[in-house]
């Protein structure tokens, strides 16, 4: 009996060894491997956003290196996105860029700070609304804003030159797809690996405005169906409103009345009908200014149409000139659609 309680003691001894140098050998692995491997800044810089650290986040980020490159991403990646020219042209256009430089690295590095400091990408408030101004339209152009974290894919390191790539997997909401971020890494002598370079962040740009581009011709394409059936429609109705005055005249009641029910039963709610359909399209961002426009126009047609209307009852001409006045207005705005229309779509070409 005494050697089996023995034995027992010394098993239960042994185990208890054994688990006390796996537990030295799991703090040794953590403090002297894990703590200096890229896989490890990464998640400090996880932690330092999640935590509004900016303290710890500046030891993780070579921002001085990341904000310039970053920088020359973007004005490049938005030269070519909207400026489609070659050879001397384009390198004019990009050097040209070059003068926006300061204030880009500036309003990055705003972004960067109010998304940690706050979770999100710009502060408001009076006092800082230029500079609020500046980062969303960083924010904007870059696309990052409506960009996500997926999780890492994988951490090459090259021991050599003291680099790592990180292939860290995003979600882009506006071209609706994941994209890989190859985010470089550098090791410093005395220091921990930090984030040095995102290597393809131009192509990033050039993604989420090849994306861009595709919601406005998808935008072009599904309203000119919209206006193209309603115009066909609207002329219908000019047509029926021409063909009941050259049937009779404005001093008889019949021929009023009949221009009051046309009005008010088909062309208010013809135009009504186009502005119901155009208020539930999805609308990007480019395409605003054209729809904004196009809703207007909609919308001096219907008071037009009204006043037409309510002028067959009181006769008061201070209601017609109202009327005319809306008409006017809806033709000269109609002629800027169109403008606005061909410029737009030579963006997406």
């Amino acid at each position: 009996m005494g050697s089996f309680v023995r034995s027992v003691k010394y098993r239960l001894i042994a185990v208890i060894a054994v688990a006390v140098v796996a537990a030295i050998g799991g703090i040794w692995w953590y403090a002297a491997y894990y703590t200096n491997t890229p896989e490890y800044a990464l998640k400090m810089v996880g932690e330092a956003v999640e935590n509004h650290d900016k303290g710890k986040l500046e030891k993780y980020v070579d921002f001085e290196h990341l904000l310039d490159v970053s920088s020359d991403a973007l004005l490049d990646g938005l030269v070519e996105a909207n400026i489609p020219a070659v050879g001397d042209t384009k390198e004019a256009v990009s050097s040209f860029s070059r003068m926006f430089k300061m204030p880009v690295v500036m309003s990055l590095r705003m972004a960067i700070d109010n998304y940690v400091e706050y979770g999100q990408w710009s502060k408001s408030g009076q006092n800082e609304r230029m500079s609020a101004v500046d980062a969303d339209m960083i924010v904007d152009k870059s696309g990052i804003g409506g960009t996500a974290f997926r999780r890492l894919d994988s951490v090459a390191v090259d021991s050599e030159s003291g680099t790592a790539l990180a292939k860290i997997r995003v979600f882009q909401e506006e071209a609706n797809e994941e994209y890989v971020l190859d985010v470089e890494l550098v090791k410093h002598d005395d220091g921990p690996w930090q984030i040095y370079e995102i290597t393809n962040f131009k192509d990033f740009i050039g993604v989420v405005h090849n994306s861009r581009r595709q919601h406005v011709k998808l935008y072009l394409e599904q309203s000119l169906a919209i206006m193209t059936r309603h115009d066909e429609r609207a002329a219908a109705l000019e047509e029926k409103v021409t063909n009941v005055l050259a049937g009779g005249s404005l001093g008889n009641n019949d021929t009023r009345n009949s221009l009051k029910k046309l009005m008010e039963s088909e062309v208010v709610p013809e135009w009504q009908a186009r502005k119901n359909e155009l208020e539930d399209m999805k609308v990007p961002a480019a395409a605003g200014t054209l729809h904004r426009l196009r809703i207007k126009i909609c919308d001096l047609h219907i008071d037009y149409a009204n006043g037409y209307a309510k002028w067959m009852e009181d006769k008061n001409a201070a209601t017609i000139r109202s009327a005319d006045s809306s008409l006017k207005q809806a033709k000269t705005l109609e002629k800027e659609a169109e403008l606005l229309t061909r410029q737009v779509n030579s963006h997406i070409k």
